[in-house]
């Protein structure tokens, strides 16, 4: 066999592992888990909540058809978001478009992540000094959301910058705090977390936050949403993810349902794509988590 045939061979095995990686990345699953919570109060019990986190919307609004096919048939009771919802604010009305779509009985909730916060990119030249910047860790620019954030508040959707609410559910008491981004150094958790009383849910861009919050029976949340990892977004099959950018995640479990410090902790593989439009072995989700109290 030729080196020319052997090449050809390669680049068309190339081509054709890009096409698939680019088709997975459109994929986008509905993860249906049950979470068991020993301390879920009665009135809890069989609440279901949809976890939205890492679309990644652009600027053309070229997913937000895809999220909406997938998130409107969704029987859900409250909206978790956990960040990321654009790679920069060039993308701010595409995401603001999509998520003020949203609704759900008891509310939707959502949280930063630092890429809500990136100056806009609109031309491959820009897209590839932020992503060069990004690979030589040069200190990275950020604007002020709140142009994105009041579009968001006024479609009814609670935001929190570290800070908490509260929300009373079929006559059970829920705090909900959010967090900064982990990542980005954006997080306080002695002003997201909420005071002790009642079922806490902490919403954080970066799951490396749970990193450093107390035990359960100290002040600790119950239940913890974030994403920020994608999974890995390119994983290599049966050894795992190479990039995950999050010290709490492994490369073999790079995403998913953890416990720690008495706390549950869903990390979601995320909607969108960063930095490439590719993924491998990972395919985008939604989840739509239930809580319950019983393994049965």
């Amino acid at each position: 066999m030729g080196i020319a045939r052997i090449l050809g061979q390669a680049a068309a095995l190339g081509a054709a592992a890009a096409l698939y990686a680019w088709w997975e990345s459109t994929a986008v699953e509905v993860s249906e888990r049950t979470l068991v919570l020993p301390d879920l109060p009665p009135g809890l019990d069989g609440l279901r909540i949809l976890h939205i986190s890492d679309t990644h919307f652009p600027a053309d609004g070229d997913s937000v058809g895809r999220f909406t096919e997938k998130v409107w048939p969704l029987d859900v009771d409250l909206i978790c978001c956990t960040g990321d919802y654009v790679e920069t604010a060039a993308g701010w009305d595409s995401a603001a478009d999509a998520l003020t779509q949203l609704r759900a009985p008891f509310g939707v909730y959502a949280t930063l992540g630092a890429h809500d916060y990136c100056p806009a990119i609109r031309t491959a030249a820009d897209w590839c000094t932020f992503n060069t910047d990004r690979l030589l860790g040069s200190p990275r620019q950020f604007v002020n959301p709140r142009p994105f954030v009041q579009r968001l508040e006024r479609a009814g959707i609670t935001v929190l910058r570290n800070e908490w609410r509260s929300v009373e559910i079929d006559g059970e008491l829920v705090r909900i705090g959010g967090a900064g981004d982990e990542s980005a150094r954006m997080a306080r958790l002695d002003s997201a977390l909420p005071p002790l009383g009642g079922f806490s849910i902490l919403l954080t861009h970066s799951p490396d936050a749970a990193l450093r919050l107390p035990p359960r029976m100290e002040g600790g949340p119950s239940l913890v949403f974030s994403g920020h990892t994608h999974g890995g977004q390119i994983r290599v099959p049966g050894w795992g993810a190479p990039l995950r950018h999050s010290r709490f995640v492994s490369r073999e479990h790079a995403a998913g349902v953890f416990e720690r410090m008495g706390a549950t902790i869903v990390v979601s593989r995320g909607f969108g794509t960063a930095h490439v439009p590719l993924r491998f072995a990972c395919r985008p989700e939604v989840g739509v988590l239930t809580l319950t109290t019983s393994t049965s």
